[in-house]
């Protein structure tokens, strides 16, 4: 899965493929199978880095497709 970021630190906007994503249930925060990283800053941390509209309607998408899953 293709997730739109805003990097914190340089300010760069970039997707960054990150795998499967899974919802850690405990603080209902995402996991990501692959690192984010940055082209300019290289691999960031979830709080390095910002969701930009876009990656907020990827990333809603994606977890819509795990509840669907899961309840089947």
């Amino acid at each position: 899965m293709e997730i739109n970021f805003e990097c914190k630190k340089c300010g760069r906007i970039f997707d960054a493929e990150v795998g499967t994503i899974k919802i850690n249930e405990q603080t209902f925060r995402p996991d990501f199978e692959k690192s984010i990283t940055c082209p300019t800053c290289g691999v960031r941390t979830i709080d390095e880095v910002l969701l930009t509209e876009l990656g907020q309607s990827q990333l809603t998408e994606a977890t819509m497709d795990i509840q669907s899953t899961s309840e089947q």
